[in-house]
């Protein structure tokens, strides 16, 4: 007897139980008040967290989604970034959007089976700018700026503001807050407190790198071949060897 039911691969289960989860987000930051959807403080080390409805619905998929370490590290992201960016102008929306959702990928429930961790939450919040009605161009600014959030400085110093902003406050607060003030990034620790970020943080590295180890290409990188050095990653000279070529 044939099995009637559509089959669905994993990505294709991960990808409706996400518009799942960015539908019922989208209607209640729509249905709520605004200062109900998402309490965040309007400033933090001088820096505005922007308002906006696409803003409340992308802190509120993060909040939503992230354990709370994480939600606090992305929010320290955008103030952060926002500091090292001082003197260059940037969209505050789309830098808050990308900051807010830039871990996304890392999540095991909205994830894909062999996607980066960086790709896959660039493609998740693309699809909300394009729920929130905004143009090709803008969500191309955001899975941009997520994308690139942990390649080289060499490359993102080439990227948008955006792009800039959330590799910047990303890296300062992963890694070394240099050149940005000492009281301000005390500031923003309180405002957004770490709750044992670096242990945390680095347990939600290391099972996604046992979990899709072949997957990175950015920074990440390193420490999934030291999780997994057994892993198959293709070989390039296999890889030109097998080319439909003659030579």
């Amino acid at each position: 007897m044939c099995n009637l039911l559509p089959h669905h691969s994993p990505e294709t289960t991960t990808r409706r139980v996400f518009l799942t989860l960015l539908s019922g987000v989208l209607a209640t930051s729509v249905a709520r008040a605004p200062a109900a959807s998402v309490a965040l403080p309007t400033e933090v080390a001088g820096v505005v967290l922007p308002t906006t409805s696409l803003a409340r619905s992308a802190a509120a998929l993060a909040r939503e989604a992230c354990p709370d370490f994480l939600f606090n590290h992305c929010m320290r992201t955008y103030v952060l970034g926002a500091l090292s960016l001082r003197e260059q102008h940037f969209d505050t929306e789309m830098a808050f959007v990308a900051a807010s959702l830039h871990d996304l990928g890392l999540l095991p429930a909205l994830a894909t089976a062999r996607g980066s961790f960086e790709i896959d939450g660039a493609n998740r919040a693309e699809q909300l700018m394009h729920a929130a009605g905004r143009s090709p161009e803008q969500g191309r600014v955001v899975w941009n700026a997520i994308v690139m959030h942990d390649m080289r400085s060499d490359y993102s110093a080439h990227q948008s503001p955006e792009a800039q902003l959330v590799a910047a406050g990303a890296g300062a607060d992963v890694v070394d807050p240099d050149g940005i003030d000492r009281k301000a990034v005390e500031e923003v620790v309180r405002a957004f407190p770490r709750l044992q970020f670096k242990t945390r943080f680095t347990a939600l590295l290391v099972d996604h790198c046992r979990r899709k180890p072949a997957s990175q290409i950015g920074w990440l990188d390193s420490l999934c071949r030291a999780t997994a050095p057994a892993a198959q990653r293709g070989s390039v000279e296999r890889a030109i060897a097998q080319a439909p070529y003659s030579e």
